[in-house]
């Protein structure tokens, strides 16, 4: 398959879309409300912004969608739904970050694996999974995941500084920074679960084995338009059209 064509979505397929989406609309929704919440009482913990934030979240996977005129796989963006609960509901806006000690760990590792998976949907949607080396995908999909959480740490030292809040831990006292400690661990943690990633698609490799790697190769090779009804419908008027003329046609002869 061409990877410019365009296939129909099965039943199963919208669906799963459907509920994707409803738990996108779900969370920017909850995210106003808490924001809304958060600005009349007071907000004493900083989470106003990060509930605010929830919008900008939520509207990423639809630019995606409108910028490529093509529907997301249902495992991506169900993997953005998760990276959005857990880090920008829960850890975010609802302090998950400071009530819980390891939560941060778990989300920066599971993280780690998931954006390696994003980086392999990048390379099969525009087919340069076919043209390189099985080692080659192997480590960029590892080193874009660490691409991802350096870029993501460098946004989080330049909202604290922005903004005077610290998404990157408490800043010492005489100093214009926090401690390295966060951080560091943040980037050890990514690097775990990228690594792990690396083990699932060694091992798929190894044991010529599907594993859910192929599956998820097949499915990100695959497009849908992002508007597969209107197309239809597009369609089915433009060959009533051809057909009138042609009878049109037919009785002038």
């Amino acid at each position: 398959m061409s990877k410019k064509e365009f296939v129909d979505s099965k039943k199963n397929e919208k669906i799963f879309r459907y509920v994707n989406i409803a738990l996108t609309i779900a969370m920017a929704l909850t995210g106003v409300a808490l924001a809304i919440y958060y600005k009349v009482a007071g907000d004493p913990n900083e989470r106003f912004f990060p509930s605010l934030g929830m919008l900008l979240y939520c509207a990423i996977p639809f630019l995606f969608e409108l910028i490529t005129r093509s529907k997301l796989p249902n495992s991506v963006f169900l993997i953005f739904n998760i990276y959005v609960a857990i880090a920008g509901l829960w850890g975010s806006a609802l302090s998950g970050y400071k009530d819980i000690a390891f939560l941060d760990i778990i989300v920066h590792f599971v993280m780690g694996y998931l954006i390696s998976v994003l980086g392999f949907f990048f390379l099969c949607r525009n087919g340069e999974n076919k043209k390189m080396n099985k080692i080659t995908i192997l480590l960029f999909c590892v080193f874009f995941s660490l691409f991802i959480e350096s870029a993501w740490e460098l946004s989080e030292r330049t909202l604290d500084l922005i903004l005077k809040i610290d998404i990157q831990g408490e800043w010492v006292a005489g100093t214009n920074a926090p401690l390295l400690t966060d951080t560091i661990e943040d980037i050890a943690c990514n690097m775990g679960g990228a690594l792990l990633f690396g083990v699932h698609f060694a091992l798929s490799l190894i044991f010529k084995k599907d594993f859910g790697i192929l599956s998820m190769e097949k499915e990100f090779a695959t497009r849908h338009r992002l508007f597969e009804k209107k197309n239809k419908d597009k369609k089915i008027t433009e060959e009533k059209e051809i057909d009138a003329s042609a009878e049109n046609e037919a009785e002038k002869k």
